[in-house]
């Protein structure tokens, strides 16, 4: 990953900035200091013109003040790069029931041991929104 791409990144999510769906979100409690308040197929577009990169990805989701970088670490993870560990870890880490659902969905049931992370995360949820991750997941391998 160059120093360069999250940049560029970011710049798509000006871009894209939707404001009414930012305030819509904000005012709905959303835990980010910033929302651009992209749509999925936004985000989906974005993800498109980037490979797949742990690096990338994880740099992403240690953003947590920004809804979008968290949202988009999902699309740029490789599965094959994530442990089993480091997935149940994410998915116990998700800030809000987006976050649980767009990770087990674009990222987590792709996983080559997704039945066994599921359950990791079941045996280390302790919240609400932590038992939820390990739902989403569950009804993503369905």
């Amino acid at each position: 990953m160059t120093s360069s791409i999250p940049k560029e990144i970011k710049q798509s999510f000006l871009a894209f900035r939707n404001g009414i769906v930012a305030d819509a979100l904000r005012k709905a409690g959303m835990p980010y200091g910033i929302i651009f308040g992209l749509q999925l197929p936004q985000l989906s577009e974005i993800a498109r013109a980037y490979e797949p990169d742990r690096e990338l990805a994880e740099a992403l989701w240690a953003d947590t003040g920004v809804r979008e970088s968290r949202l988009l670490a999902a699309w740029l993870y490789p599965p094959e790069a994530l442990s089993p560990g480091r997935a149940a870890e994410m998915a116990l880490g998700a800030l809000t029931r987006e976050e649980a659902d767009i990770l087990s969905f674009r990222l987590l049931r792709r996983h080559p041991q997704a039945r066994a992370i599921a359950d990791m995360i079941a045996a280390g949820a302790s919240t609400p929104l932590q038992a939820y991750a390990a739902e989403a997941l569950d009804r993503n391998l369905g």
